[in-house]
């Protein structure tokens, strides 16, 4: 199976968010749970359950970052050429239905965030862009919807963007 790919800066992201998780927040919950453990009867605990259900969540998050980290190929996109679009490129679109611009991040399946405009290299729209030029024009789908639309602007996301 291959690796996802993630922007550097999106593995950044992730690298603070474990190391935070593993040396900030399970310590914590950890000693909540021997400090609750103390009051004696653990069934009926709700401290010592809570805190035994927040190291669970915690754990789960880790694997799941963890798993993230280890199965992901980092992109520098700096040295990516940005003159097509490509991972790691923001792109500016005119919508012909509307007349009005959309701006849109090509990212990692794990860095995506709609509400941001970042859409993974995976989704329909993001394999559709790739290797698209500028003043390039072309239609999307989406079941019985077709949009059209021309490539205004290509170039490199910025890391405060991602």
């Amino acid at each position: 199976m291959a690796n996802e790919l993630i922007t550097n800066f999106g593995y950044e992201k992730i690298l603070k968010e474990f190391k935070y998780l593993y040396e900030t927040v399970k310590p914590y919950w950890v000693k909540e749970k021997q400090i609750a453990a103390q009051h004696g009867d653990r069934s009926e605990n709700a401290e010592y359950i809570s805190a035994k259900e927040e190291i669970r969540n915690t754990d789960k998050r880790l694997r799941f970052l963890n798993r993230i980290i280890n199965n992901s190929d980092v992109i520098d996109i700096s040295k990516i050429p940005h003159t097509k679009v490509n991972f790691g490129s923001k792109i500016t679109l005119l919508d012909f239905s509307t007349n009005k611009e959309k701006t849109f991040k090509i990212v990692g399946t794990h860095e995506t965030n709609p509400s941001e405009n970042k859409i993974s290299n995976k989704s329909p729209l993001g394999r559709l862009l790739l290797g698209k030029e500028i003043n390039e024009e072309f239609e999307f789908r989406i079941n019985d919807n077709i949009s059209e639309y021309e490539i205004l602007k290509i170039q490199e996301c910025k890391m405060e963007e991602l």
